[in-house]
């Protein structure tokens, strides 16, 4: 019997660019799954939804200040794949991972831990882009 493909565990979560604010918001995932709104509320006229693979985990989208808040403490309630996309995402008081992620994944270790490498986001002609 072969073994069932790598699955997500629940619905993909989106980033929204564009609008109003620069602030990139979430929808998407079980808090909002049909994408009507942001997670926070905010509504989603005149905004894209890209696929968070494509922003999230990169060097550029690192820094808080870019983020909604609001949208990033929803993920909570998100399957743990999903949270891991924005586990490089920097605080004052230590990454997306160091807050939230870690005490799921953590293992015994004597090991030193090292910040993530991560790689440049793809051109933006090259985001998946949700309709």
């Amino acid at each position: 019997m072969p073994k069932p493909a790598n699955e997500l565990t629940g619905p993909r979560v989106y980033v929204t660019v564009g609008g109003a604010t620069p602030t990139l918001h979430l929808t998407g995932g079980y808090n909002k799954p049909n994408r009507t709104k942001t997670m926070c509320g905010v509504s989603l006229a005149g905004r894209t939804l890209v696929d968070a693979r494509d922003i999230a985990p990169h060097y550029e989208y690192r820094d808080a200040k870019l983020w909604c808040k609001r949208c990033l403490a929803m993920l909570d309630f998100e399957g743990l794949d999903q949270k891991v996309l924005f586990s490089a995402i920097e605080f004052k008081i230590g990454t997306y991972s160091d807050l939230i992620l870690k005490k799921h994944m953590e293992r015994p270790s004597k090991k030193p831990k090292h910040p993530f490498s991560l790689t440049n986001a793809p051109p933006r002609k090259d985001w998946r882009i949700v309709k």
